[in-house]
This record gives C-alpha cells, structure tokens and sequence, in this order.
C-alpha cells in the first residue's frame, strides 16, 4: 500500500515564515551593524556580536548602554 502525503500551506503559515524571515533579517542586521560600531570604537567586536546574535534586541540594548 502506498501512502500519500500531503502538505497544505495555508496563508497562516506563509505569514508567519515571512514574520520570521523579517525578525531573522533584522537580527542580522543589528549584529553586523554592532559589530562595525565595536570595532570603530575598539571595544571587542566579536564578543557584542555573539551577545547579540543570541540574546536579540536585549543585546543590543545593553550594548547602547555600556558603549564607550
């Protein structure tokens, strides 16, 4: 017996992977862009991207607080 299938995607679901595309894109966005600043202002760039990345805006929050 053969058994059939099938995935629906509805428009629930293509509205929710573009909302997650759009949060994935900031998110980026914001880390490479605290990276830059980081590296202008000779702090250690490599260490506010991994906050960032992984803790999202509250990362970048906290680094708009300490930055020199």
């Amino acid at each position: 017996m053969i058994f059939k299938s099938t995935v629906m995607i509805t428009p629930i679901m293509i509205g929710i992977i573009i909302v997650l595309i759009i949060f994935w894109v900031i998110a980026i966005g914001l880390a490479v862009w605290v990276y830059k600043d980081a590296k202008k202002r000779e702090m250690n760039a490599a260490v506010w991207l991994l906050i960032v990345l992984l803790s999202g805006c509250v990362g970048f929050i906290i680094y708009l607080t300490v930055r020199e």
